[in-house]
């Protein structure tokens, strides 16, 4: 990508591999790949079109965060408490959570400093851990 909320100048590139996760509904490759097969987009133009009736449009952050909170609300679940940004604090806390260093977590996400870790949710469990940890520093 040469362009994203991070990178606005067009002054470097971002390279996001896509992965290919076997049998699964949610494969980002195959998601992307079928995409482009049925929306396809020449190699100048943005990477998430809309089909129109005379041609395609840019997806743009309100029509995607207008389409999620559409979508939320038909599955019943209050659009208000999501925003596109959820995708970006979810994929951050579900790394942390599955134990990727912190290092390739900011990397990932294209954050220049460490400004993501305020994303990171920590449940009661995690609490606990570290308590206990603690605990056991000061009897030893």
């Amino acid at each position: 990508m040469e362009w994203s909320k991070t990178i606005q100048f067009g002054n470097r590139k971002l390279e996001l591999p896509l992965v290919k996760i076997k049998e699964s509904p949610l494969c980002p490759y195959n998601a992307y790949n079928r995409m482009c097969t049925l929306i396809p987009a020449d190699g100048d133009k943005p990477a998430f079109l809309i089909p129109q009736s005379k041609g395609y449009k840019t997806l743009c952050y309100s029509f995607f965060q207008k389409r999620l909170r559409d979508i939320l609300e038909m599955c019943g679940l209050n659009s208000s408490k999501f925003s596109s940004h959820s995708f970006r604090r979810g994929g951050a806390t579900w790394a942390f959570h599955s134990k990727v260093p912190s290092e390739l977590i900011q990397f990932h996400g294209d954050w220049r400093s460490d400004a993501y870790k305020v994303y990171l949710e920590f449940d009661l469990q995690d609490k606990l851990s570290i308590s206990r940890a603690m605990a056991d520093e000061i009897l030893n």
